[in-house]
């Protein structure tokens, strides 16, 4: 006695994700949609690292790729700003007017170059803990003095000189570098306040994440 089964129907394919279609606390800005690509937040982990490169090459991301080039090669002195993955398209990162928890849109214009880092052997709830930790400082000021501190060591080749005044805020890159201090990740043998994005995108104990992107 024989059997005999129709012909197996494919499943049918998911179409293709777009951000528009999720919920956002706000609306999604329209200069991205304009762009109308944005990273995936399904690649971005909490206590992440997202380095950013300035396109338009501004003031001020030009005089700190030009201070980074004077100790790192190209690939490293480019990024300008470091900011902390929450997970998601959430961020926290240090700006001019503090510490400050967001969402990553204003880096998915298409005028800035990404780059995903991550800490190697760190298990979920330790990378958790970056982004608590980076978290817990949001409305802390500006490490101005800490900045200037920064170009100083930089063009002078020595981490370690010594500086007039450190301020008790905090820069980008040394927001991420003191969470990560703090479950016991010392990314470089080097003060905070001395640390720079090149730091970050150079360290060994941080390997990159593949970029992937959806649309808007």
């Amino acid at each position: 006695m024989s059997s005999s089964t129709g012909p197996i129907s494919p499943e049918p394919q998911r179409p293709p994700r777009k951000l528009s279609d999720l919920s956002f606390p706000r609306p999604i800005p329209r200069a991205v949609r304009k762009f109308s690509y944005a990273l995936d937040p399904d690649i971005l982990q909490p206590g992440d690292l997202l380095l950013v490169a300035d396109r338009t090459s501004s003031w001020t991301s030009r005089r700190i790729v030009n201070a980074q080039s004077h100790q790192f090669a190209d690939e490293h002195a480019c990024w300008y700003h470091a900011a902390v993955c929450g997970g998601g398209f959430e961020i926290c990162e240090a700006t001019f007017a503090g510490v400050k928890s967001s969402e990553y849109w204003d880096y998915m214009t298409g005028d800035y170059d990404l780059k995903i880092r991550r800490v190697r052997n760190a298990t979920e709830m330790q990378r958790s803990m970056i982004a608590y930790y980076a978290a817990t400082s949001t409305r802390k000021a500006y490490g101005f003095f800490n900045l200037l501190a920064l170009a100083g060591s930089l063009v002078k080749g020595d981490p370690w000189a010594r500086t007039l005044r450190i301020s008790n805020g905090v820069v980008c890159s040394q927001l991420y570098f003191e969470a990560c201090m703090r479950i016991g990740f010392l990314l470089n043998p080097i003060p905070p306040e001395h640390v720079c994005p090149a730091h970050l995108s150079q360290s060994h104990l941080m390997e990159d994440v593949a970029l992937a992107w959806v649309d808007v």
